[in-house]
């Protein structure tokens, strides 16, 4: 599982088996497995016996080793690998028949920003988060219960309506901006529940002091990849670890992957003149701003894109470590990206499909601003000049975290729309929206959207009051594109 680095703790000395001291031991990366709860001795995703027998097997076989390889072995996090770690193994597996976590207490794992963290597994479970996409994970493995507060994104901001039918937002506490939240409500939420859990990304990101300002209170901050260089499920298998929601974990991360594994497969059978071997190119942009905002590597659009094997034809034009938001080009930029580096396939994202407005027809979702956009970067980008570039506009709310995968087959159908047909045996591309709407719809209810959303809308035989769940559009009378995404909305 290859992860890019972009954080690494203090190099520290550590001690082999035989007590001697070897290479100072950093982490890089996330370890070879999804779950990164120390005590996953055998990499799976789960803690159980078989993990005590794989520890107990390595002390037994009394050979040297460096730490830096088994650190996942050590389990109660004390820079050595021994008894105490098939003890504590035992203690988790107990704890998760028993729902006794007195004999374990505190849990260690790797978190987004390569640290390894401590969890008190003794604590309350009730959560708050900051933005959106580690909420879509806490309701992803069944914590719907447990959210008591977000960031104003979702209580007011424009993510409020894709939540309006998941909470009750009178009782949900507004911890204000997701970067800098407010500690006073955060300390008072823990107050009023004993305990609170603050689920979030990286401290670059989102309140970087939190950790040294909570420290020694009722407030533990979980940071878990939500969306960070597309490392959600590393976020979705250890937050429902520690979150006691294992099961629901699970049971989301099957279901995405018989999707992830449809998208393999369509992107397998597509012949290599159409990716990137043939140099077939693509790149992923913001378009609702007024300069053309290239998405790069620490984004989940790019990871996204990319998995489906395109040429890069933005790569060039990244720069920084970032890679990310705002990475700004003119628009003779996306001219010499078509004319030099293959750019086939310019993919726009907008707030949809859940940024909508029951009241308004100019939300980002509706119809009407879906259709100012494209019409804006075809007369701004020149489409008519250059008649192999097609463009579409998608919405980042399916872009990253827990529904990023929906993102990858929405725009496998794009790219590759001959090979997504034939690998479902369909005939139209009705047939093939269908099946999209089908995905879609359970990870609507996997969330806890229920009767609130569909794929075609109101006009189109959705439920009364749908307004949105615009997945994809590319023009309208537009003889390079064959699929019309925009059924629904006020025109």
């Amino acid at each position: 599982m290859a992860v890019v680095a972009i954080a690494a703790v203090g190099a520290v000395v550590y001690m082999n088996m035989d007590g001697d001291e070897e290479d100072d031991f950093s982490i890089s990366g996330y370890p070879d497995t999804y779950m990164t709860v120390l005590g996953n001795a055998n990499g799976d995703l789960v803690i159980d016996a078989d993990d005590a027998a794989v520890i107990q097997q390595l002390i037994d076989s009394d050979s040297d080793y460096k730490y830096s390889k088994y650190y996942m072995y050590d389990a109660n996090f004390d820079k050595k690998i021994d008894g105490k770690d098939v003890e504590k193994v035992n203690a988790i597996v107990a704890a998760q028949e028993s729902g006794d976590w007195s004999a374990v207490g505190n849990v260690y794992y790797v978190n987004v920003d390569y640290d390894i963290a401590s969890y008190d597994m003794t604590k309350g479970d009730k959560v708050i988060t900051l933005i959106a996409p580690p909420l879509d994970t806490v309701l992803a493995i069944g914590g719907r219960d447990l959210v008591v507060g977000t960031d104003n994104r979702i209580t007011t901001g424009k993510y409020h309506p894709e939540y309006a039918s998941v909470f009750d937002f009178d009782n949900l506490i507004d911890v204000g901006d997701c970067k800098e939240p407010s500690t006073e409500r955060i300390t008072n939420a823990s107050v009023k529940y004993g305990a609170v859990n603050v689920v979030c990304g990286t401290k670059d990101s989102y309140g970087p002091t939190m950790e040294s300002t909570f420290k020694g209170t009722n407030v533990q901050v979980i940071r878990i990849a939500s969306w960070e260089f597309g490392g959600t499920l590393y976020g979705l298998h250890t937050l429902g670890f520690l979150l006691k929601k294992v099961d629901g974990a699970l049971d989301y991360y099957n279901q995405y992957m018989e999707i992830e594994n449809e998208v393999q497969k369509i992107v397998k059978s597509v012949p290599g003149d159409k990716r990137s071997e043939g140099k077939v190119g693509a790149a992923a942009a913001y378009g609702y701003l007024d300069e053309i905002s290239l998405l790069g590597e620490y984004t989940g659009e790019y990871a996204n894109l990319m998995v489906l094997d395109p040429y890069d034809s933005g790569g060039k034009y990244l720069g920084g470590m970032s890679g990310g938001h705002g990475n700004t080009i003119t628009e003779e930029g996306v001219i010499a990206m078509y004319q030099q580096h293959n750019l086939e396939n310019l993919v726009l994202m907008v707030g949809t499909p859940f940024q909508v407005s029951a009241a308004s027809g100019d939300a980002q979702s509706s119809a009407a601003y879906i259709k100012s956009i494209y019409s804006k970067w075809d007369r701004t980008i020149g489409l008519d000049t250059m008649p192999g570039l097609n463009m579409c506009i998608a919405g980042y709310s399916f872009s990253s975290g827990v529904s990023e995968v929906l993102n990858q087959m929405i725009l496998c159908y794009y790219l590759y729309n001959e090979e997504f047909l034939f690998n479902f045996g369909f005939e139209t591309q009705k047939q093939a929206q269908d099946k999209l709407a089908e995905y879609v719809d359970w990870y609507c209810q996997s969330i806890g959207i229920d009767d609130g959303w569909s794929f075609y809308g109101e006009e189109n035989g959705g439920k009364a009051g749908t307004r949105g769940m615009n997945l994809l559009y590319c023009g309208v009378d537009d003889e390079r594109n064959i699929m019309y995404g925009l059924k629904n909305g006020s025109i």
